[in-house]
């Protein structure tokens, strides 16, 4: 009898989970493991493809963009697709392969081979954008490439990061595999030297493809923009620019996530740029997370008196009448974040106040009060102001703040226990029951210039998470590189060139916007771990290709044999091959 029982359990398959479960699942599977769980079901199937066609990344080469166009437009796929990353940083990659590798190009003995190889990067070379040059091809075929993907909601352009910690990592498939075709390993390939090109703004042609498309973005994040390569280096008098400037405008209004970030000392006072930016923001009615990176002088600040620096706020501020604006720039704003800013505390706080009725969390990060040498002025009272005149739920302090004076701070960046001065500080802020304020010994006291030095020479040092530096301008002059110090808390992020087939481990979205949890979940930026990294494509060939049928060896257990493993990959021989592979988990 318990034989039968055994052998009646035995033949019995096995019952099926509720949609809830595998949902559940399915949400919690590394990519290349997503991969294989769809490979068990229809039903798996279905329910694995939003989250492994969820984002593709494109490069500023024509063979990659028509590459992209010909094999998904036949395909369904491209409904799924919400999340679009435009990654131009590697601009040099060709002369750097061309001149420092060039033994390496296929270094088989076959002169067919060798000859192969050349043909196909110089084939691939020619189809990048140049940097002064080929807007408006770049526009056409960005613009083809956007109007087959009707559910996109959020585009990131990664511009030229030469000089940011990070910014060469998650390196796209597209030029690994470049590398690999040309028999090159791309690990050992450096891509610190293959910044971007300087001059050309890959963001202004996003804006104005999308533009061109009709496309209805609610998230755009655009990092590292050169602020003279997008609005000129001229003052914006030019019908052109006006003109140029109006679709950035059309583009901002359907915005409800904005990243609005720029390099150092790329924006032009001359030039209008800062009332430029106000005019996008203006635009952005509907935004509720605004991230917004100024250009960051104080590398450079001991080059210039306190009268030649400028705020970078006051120009935000200004009506043509020269008067503050009374009324809300963004008004339905709700998370700000501010970050390698220059400005007087008024003005942070007169941007800060007409916000006041919406805004409930702020971080801010790299800092600098201005003010005269005999007046500094006081980020205490500044903090305290705050606190008072802004109705917060959550605040986080980061990186560098100065007065210029003797107010220098570190602020950690992570997260740190409730009884570090950082958790003590950000807790003061936002509860009204406590009174005191933490860094009260440090506050600038009425009628001084500036913070007074101790009577006994003690000074007060902060602790791991808030470290108070002391330097005087007449003294030994600080570095005020934005660099983390040794007893800074590490956000650990990763280095290395990531795998186009690897699992994506935890630490795949460590370069991830931290404050993430501001943003809308209609736009689907939550769970980025599961999230499609990398959609890139080879040189592009003229046959057409369809989605790889799902085989289902068995409609019950889920195969995780290395030969089942599904990577949709569809390669065409050299010299015209394709090559689409969802690679990195890339954020």
């Amino acid at each position: 009898m318990a034989s039968f029982t055994t052998a009646a359990l035995t033949n019995n398959p096995p019952p099926d989970l509720p949609n809830e479960i595998l949902l559940i699942i399915v949400q919690n599977c590394p990519r290349a493991t997503l991969k294989n769980v769809r490979l068990a079901s229809k039903r798996l199937a279905q329910m694995a493809d939003p989250y492994l066609w969820r984002k593709v990344v494109l490069v500023p080469n024509e063979h990659c963009i028509l590459g992209f166009v010909k094999a998904l437009r036949p395909s369904n796929v491209t409904r799924l697709i919400n999340k679009l990353t435009y990654d131009a940083r590697f601009g040099s990659f060709f002369h750097h392969i061309k001149t420092f590798y060039p033994h390496s190009v296929c270094s088989s003995d076959s002169k067919d081979e060798r000859a192969r190889a050349e043909a196909l990067l110089d084939r691939a070379a020619q189809g990048r954008f140049q940097p002064y040059e080929d807007m408006a091809i770049e526009v056409a075929m960005l613009t083809r490439a956007l109007k087959i993907l009707p559910n996109l909601r959020e585009v990131r352009v990664r511009d030229n990061e030469d000089g940011i910690h990070g910014a060469f990592t998650k390196v796209p498939f597209f030029y690994q595999n470049i590398c690999r075709l040309v028999l090159i390993n791309p690990e050992d390939v450096n891509y610190k030297l293959m910044a971007g090109s300087p001059g050309r703004s890959y963001t202004k042609g996003m804006l104005t493809a999308a533009y061109s498309a009709g496309t209805r973005l609610q998230s755009f994040k655009m990092t590292s923009v050169d602020g003279r390569a997008l609005f000129g280096v001229v003052p914006m008098k030019s019908a052109a620019a006006h003109q140029q400037l109006r679709i950035f405008q059309a583009m901002m209004e359907n915005l409800r996530y904005l990243n609005l970030g720029f390099r150092n000392d790329t924006l032009v006072t001359t030039a209008n740029h800062i009332e430029a930016v106000q005019t996008l923001l203006k635009s952005a009615k509907r935004v509720k997370t605004l991230r917004l990176r100024m250009t960051d002088c104080s590398v450079t600040r001991y080059q210039y008196t306190d009268d030649e620096l400028q705020s970078d706020l006051s120009g935000l501020l200004e009506t043509p009448t020269g008067s503050w604006i009374s009324r809300p720039l963004l008004p339905r704003l709700e998370a700000l974040a501010i970050d390698a800013c220059i400005c007087h505390d008024e003005d942070l706080m007169h941007f800060l106040k007409i916000h006041a009725s919406s805004l409930r969390r702020l971080e801010l990060s790299n800092i600098t009060l201005l003010g005269g040498e005999d007046r500094r002025e006081c980020w205490v009272r500044l903090i305290k102001t705050i606190k008072s005149d802004l109705k917060l739920t959550s605040i986080s302090f980061s990186g560098w703040f100065s007065n210029g004076g003797r107010q220098q701070w570190f602020v950690a960046k992570d997260s740190v226990c409730v009884d570090r001065l950082k958790a003590r500080v950000e807790t003061y802020v936002i509860d009204s029951r406590i009174r005191n304020c933490p860094l009260e010994p440090v506050a600038i006291k009425p009628n001084q210039g500036d913070v007074e030095k101790p009577a006994n020479g003690e000074e007060h040092e902060g602790d791991m998470t808030w470290a108070m530096v002391y330097s005087s301008r007449l003294g030994d002059q600080m570095d005020w590189t934005l660099t983390e110090p040794s007893f800074s808390i590490s956000s650990g992020e990763v280095s290395n060139v990531s795998s186009a087939s690897g699992d994506a481990g935890a630490s795949a979205n460590q370069d991830a916007d931290h404050w993430g949890c501001f943003e809308e979940p209609a736009v689907g930026l939550e769970n980025t771990n599961n999230t499609i990294g990398v959609v890139n494509f080879a040189i592009a060939g003229k046959e057409k290709i369809n989605q790889p049928p799902v085989h289902h060896s068995h409609s019950g257990a889920l195969s995780t044999s290395s030969s089942s493993v599904h990577n949709p990959t569809w390669m065409i021989p050299p010299p015209h091959s394709i090559v689409v592979n969802p690679g990195t988990n890339y954020s």
